[in-house]
């Protein structure tokens, strides 16, 4: 027969036997998160530096467009002065 303290026991075993399978279950859970979390940072951090990417192409853009207009405006001030002065 089985003694009150056995079947303690027993229910001890059990009850810890579910809290062990339930750490097991969250720590699963968690690492699962944590590599979601993981691949969404890559691909921000890659989303981002293409936007640099596209930035900065249109910021040399800019910059050589206004060195061209530049020099537009530097002749078409030319060509305005020659002509105002014959």
């Amino acid at each position: 027969m089985l003694e009150t303290t056995d079947i303690l026991y027993i229910v001890l075993a059990f009850c810890a036997l579910w809290v062990t399978a339930f750490i097991c279950w969250f720590i699963y859970q968690l690492a699962v998160v944590l590599k979601h979390l993981n691949d969404l940072v890559t691909e921000l951090k890659w989303q981002v530096e293409k936007v640099e990417q596209a930035l900065n192409g249109m910021k040399s853009k800019f910059e050589t467009g206004s060195g061209h207009l530049a020099s537009l405006t530097d002749h078409v001030k030319n060509y305005v002065s020659n002509k105002i002065k014959k």
